[in-house]
């Protein structure tokens, strides 16, 4: 029987360092090297892995995805996904936060604005979201409205990389408050 490949672990490994140095320096700052250095391989081995950066921040998106998701069915325990557990997932700082995750979400949503293709695969996401959203409202709120609960995870996420001491431990709680405003249909005038 042959030896299992490694392949998909280091990658995932890279993935990995690719985000604490993409949360720490940034996309300027998420060189090769850099990565490199972070994944202990030398450049040649991660260039074996994968191509160049675009294509590391493109695993990134979706592991970030596929973290999220899990993160989300996790919160939900027995019961079926809510837009609490949504909040939480997204917001919450307790033992399953992942700071490293919500800064790369600010560098990723950053890099798009430059990337056409990046923008396209990012508006794809918000478009998904902003879907899920509305589901996981059993009808409660409409697109504007889920868009605006999308909005307030997006800014609290920008706002905590930012500012992180002004912003640390507000965010799920200011959100379900939001939110729950918005399925009473309260005015914010």
């Amino acid at each position: 029987m042959g030896r299992k490949s490694l392949k998909n672990e280091r990658r995932a490994e890279i993935i990995r360092a690719f985000a604490r140095v993409l949360a720490q320096h940034g996309y300027a700052g998420a060189t090769i090297l850099a990565v490199a250095e972070e994944a202990n391989l030398s450049p040649g081995l991660l260039h074996h892995h994968f191509s160049d950066k675009k294509e590391m921040l493109l695993e990134l998106l979706n592991t970030l995805l596929i973290d999220f998701r899990r993160n989300l069915k996790e919160r939900s325990s027995e019961k079926a996904p809510n837009l609490e557990s949504y909040i939480d997932a997204a917001l919450k700082l307790d033992e399953k936060a992942n700071t490293i995750a919500a800064k790369c979400w600010v560098g990723i949503l950053a890099e798009g604005l430059r990337d056409k293709s990046l923008m396209d695969k990012i508006k794809h996401y918000l478009d998904t979201e902003i879907n899920s959203i509305e589901a996981l409202s059993s009808g409660s709120l409409n697109v504007e409205e889920s868009s605006a609960v999308l909005s307030f995870v997006l800014g609290a996420l920008v706002f905590g990389a930012f500012a992180p001491k002004r912003a640390s431990g507000f965010a799920a709680t200011m959100g379900k408050e939001f939110l729950s405003a918005m399925q009473r249909k309260e005015s914010f005038k």
